[in-house]
């Protein structure tokens, strides 16, 4: 897409700043994500780094259905560690749906498609190719001068999107690339990119 003229001189021509794109999930606690991570981004101190990176943040959060929280069927009003009857099922079947719950077949399938509907939305055309990524998330750097996406979510659905786009064998162990709260990451084409396992420990009754 075009961006604002800015950044620095390359050969006699001016590069363009990036311009980045906040799309997150319709449930509250994403859309707050969002707008904290912006406000930050906003601060004096960190504008300068912005605009040092080459980046230009647009001011308007996109929201997103296809990012929206994995549906957990029976369990979505339970507490927490009911999802602990989910998890491990998971990484044996990703087309499981115990309980009603969305499988992890069907999240990476949105996923898949919302990235492709981001991808071939006009406001993102360029003549150089960008790239999509999850925040809260993992935040999308690619190769050029595209623009950048960062995906604002929740934490089942950024994790499998992480090990979907890095080509993972098993997107079902997606459990054990826990993310923390406001934590972002890049995320790449390649299973080198994500991060150490970390094996999940059942939540505590009552959590």
């Amino acid at each position: 897409g075009g961006g604002a003229a800015g950044g620095s001189e390359n050969g006699g021509k001016r590069r363009r700043r990036r311009r980045v794109f906040f799309y997150s999930s319709p449930f509250a606690r994403a859309k707050q994500t969002a707008a904290a991570c912006m406000k930050g981004l906003s601060l004096e101190g960190n504008v300068e780094t912005v605009e040092s990176l080459g980046l230009d943040v647009q001011s308007e959060t996109i929201i997103e259905d296809g990012i929206m929280e994995r549906y957990f069927g029976r369990l979505d009003d339970e507490a927490i560690h009911t999802y602990a009857y989910v998890w491990p099922v998971d990484m044996f079947d990703v087309t499981h749906t115990a309980f009603d719950v969305e499988s992890v077949a069907a999240v990476s399938t949105r996923i898949r498609e919302t990235l492709l509907k981001i991808d071939a939305d006009p406001l993102h055309d360029s003549e150089e190719d960008g790239s999509e990524g999850s925040e809260d998330g993992s935040e999308g750097e690619g190769e050029g001068d595209g623009d950048v996406i960062v995906l604002v979510s929740h934490a089942d659905v950024l994790q499998i999107a992480q090990l979907y786009a890095a080509g993972a064998s098993n997107v079902g162990t997606f459990s054990s690339y826990r993310f923390a709260n406001g934590e972002v990451r890049a995320m790449e084409r390649c299973v080198e990119s994500l991060p150490v396992p970390q094996p999940l420990s059942p939540p505590k009754k009552g959590t």
